[in-house]
């Protein structure tokens, strides 16, 4: 979690950010992506310093080549003194974006030139400073909205890449602000996280409850900890039946089939007393006499009962029982009680997950075809592959015919998990669909898109890529919004990119998509996925776009688009193991 330091020296509301790594990294490398894609770059990066050592890191950061990376080397993970200079010192004393187009210009530049003299051997270093003269760089500080700062978005733009400027300074604050937006988001969950249990055993009880959101798996869960937590051989896990008013089991271990099987009248019992007035009861020694007959014949001497609230809503009953009178006593019932919280947020959010699926299915009905569908006159492939039983609806794709009869197709993804993420992507999907009805011009369908998802997104953290194209006659016509680069393929040439026309949807309150015209012949591919194919990683290493331009360049001639949907994805599947997003891929080629 980060929390404020105030070290000796430095201004009020600097952050210690070093705890923040962890949950910091998917974020950061997913802005530095979307960052590859927009601008002309060789090097971009996010650096944090702890406060307490006073030292800089680069929490994620990317270069073009080995070469930038070791050039850069003495700057991404050194002392942080301002006394000596630095780009990052320079952008957070100061407390403004910095745009650097001169470094000689520079009142830090000498101070930088000395410091790579003392780290690097001087053949190297004269290196460096040659890479730094002919360089441009920019500096952003990353804060909350309530002005910590978090740490600086730093890029650069060496030859043949063409000096940063205004323009990029402006993309990079929108992506700086993003950055903390979502930085404030994961440090809120993660301080509830971390409010769930104090103690060690509730808190992997706790862990082990909420690893799932199987309902089933989660009853299980429950059970298993609570028999851990009391040290009991016998739990189970009651709900009302509000058909029949009576509490049925719906998990259990260690009990027998006639108790499991057992169907307690609200009332009946210490059970049936405990679940209507709500309150945790446990059996005393002399006491044992007073539970049911038929429950002390089970081998069943002491009792204990939870009810699992939050609020006024009852989620069911815990019932732990033991051979032995007296072994549950006041302190096995206070953990059980501890464990009631968590236990019934776990079946709420169960609840709410299966609710969220079906309402996830309702507004993606229709928008995930489960075979490619049958467009005349063209042969296309699709493979759409949500990860593990997540609600999906994040990955957008369609193709259809326009009233002028041309062909649309359309690539895209929202950015996350979730109801409000498949609300989103089914929202753009039906959007831009209708809207080609009267619109044709993808930068024009791109640019109304934009305009009414930005009133819709204000405030939240969402990034919306889109490809849009119409194939009319032999013309490719397409508008980029943010997206994955699309791989246009002929049958001699090396495919092709279809660059990022404007930024990702729903950022800026205004923005025009620029529109390029292609040829698009009978044996030309149009290749096109979402970020899930690229980023399919094996350690630290990505699938890459390379890899799938090289496949594309191989097998586009020779495979019809289904099957060569189909190899971009084994070999994606094969690369990384085990997926961590969701992957769609389109293929078409005219028939």
């Amino acid at each position: 979690m980060v929390t404020p330091m105030s070290p000796a020296g430095m201004e009020p509301g600097i952050e210690h950010a070093a705890s923040s790594e962890a949950w910091l990294r998917h974020t950061l490398e997913e802005i530095l992506g979307q960052l590859r894609v927009l601008l002309d770059i060789d090097g971009c990066a996010f650096q944090t310093v702890d406060w307490q050592r006073r030292h800089i890191h680069a929490a994620a950061a990317w270069f073009q080549t080995p070469q930038i990376r070791a050039t850069l080397r003495p700057v991404l993970d050194r002392p942080y003194d301002p006394a000596r200079g630095g780009l990052t010192e320079a952008a957070v004393e100061g407390g403004r974006p910095l745009l650097l187009q001169r470094v000689e210009d520079w009142s830090g530049g000498e101070r930088l030139r000395e410091r790579l003299r003392e780290e690097l051997d001087e053949a190297t270093a004269d290196a460096a400073w040659d890479w730094y003269r002919s360089s441009s760089f920019i500096a952003c500080p990353v804060r909350t909205a309530g002005g910590r700062t978090l740490g600086v978005l730093a890029l650069s733009a060496s030859p043949p890449h063409p000096p940063l400027e205004e323009e990029q300074l402006r993309v990079t604050e929108v992506f700086a602000s993003l950055a903390a937006l979502a930085l404030e988001r994961s440090e809120l969950l993660e301080r509830e996280e971390r409010r769930a249990s104090a103690e060690q055993l509730l808190h992997a009880a706790a862990q082990a409850i909420t690893a799932s959101l199987d309902l089933d798996a989660v009853y299980r869960a429950i059970v298993e900890q609570a028999a851990i937590v009391a040290e009991a051989p016998t739990a189970m896990l009651l709900r009302l039946d509000t058909v029949t008013q009576t509490l049925r089991t719906v998990a259990s271990v260690g009990a027998s089939e006639r108790l499991a099987g057992h169907r307690f009248m609200r009332g009946e019992g210490k059970i049936g007393a405990a679940f209507d007035r709500g309150e945790p009861y446990v059996s005393r020694l002399d006491e044992a006499d007073e539970l049911l007959p038929w429950v002390r014949q089970e081998g069943i001497a002491s009792v204990a009962h939870v009810p699992l609230d939050i609020g006024p809503r009852r989620f069911g009953m815990l019932s732990v029982g033991h051979p032995d009178a007296g072994a549950l006593d006041e302190r096995r019932l206070g953990l059980l009680t501890k464990l009631a919280s968590p236990a019934a947020a776990a079946i709420a959010n169960a609840l709410e997950f299966q609710h969220e699926r079906r309402v996830a299915t309702a507004l993606t009905r229709g928008f995930v075809p489960g075979a490619p569908p049958e467009v005349e006159g063209f042969s296309i492939g699709l493979v759409y592959e949500p990860v593990g039983h997540e609600v999906s609806g994040g990955d957008i794709f369609g193709v259809w015919r326009l009233p002028s009869g041309a062909l649309a197709v359309l690539v895209g993804d929202v950015s996350g998990k979730g109801l409000e993420v498949a609300a989103v992507s089914a929202m753009v999907r039906f959007f831009i669909e209708a809207r080609t009805w009267d619109a044709q011009r993808p930068g024009e369908v791109l640019t109304q898109a934009n305009a009414i998802l930005r009133g819709r997104l204000r405030g939240r953290v969402a990034l919306v890529t889109a490809f849009l194209a119409t194939i009319d006659g032999e013309v490719l016509r397409y508008a980029n919004a943010g997206h994955v680069p699309p791989l246009l393929a002929g049958r001699q040439e090396t495919p092709r990119e279809l660059p990022t026309t404007g930024l990702p949807l729903g950022i800026t309150e205004q923005q025009d998509f620029r529109e390029h015209e292609l040829p698009f012949g009978a044996d030309d591919v149009l290749f096109a996925g979402t970020d899930g194919l690229h980023e399919a990683r094996r350690g630290t290493e990505l699938f890459g776009h390379d890899r799938v331009s090289a496949l594309v360049a191989e097998h586009a001639a020779t495979l019809e688009p289904q099957a060569l949907v189909e190899l971009a994805h084994a070999e994606a599947v094969a690369w990384a193991h085990e997926l961590t997003d969701d992957i769609a891929i389109l293929a078409l080629r005219r028939r």
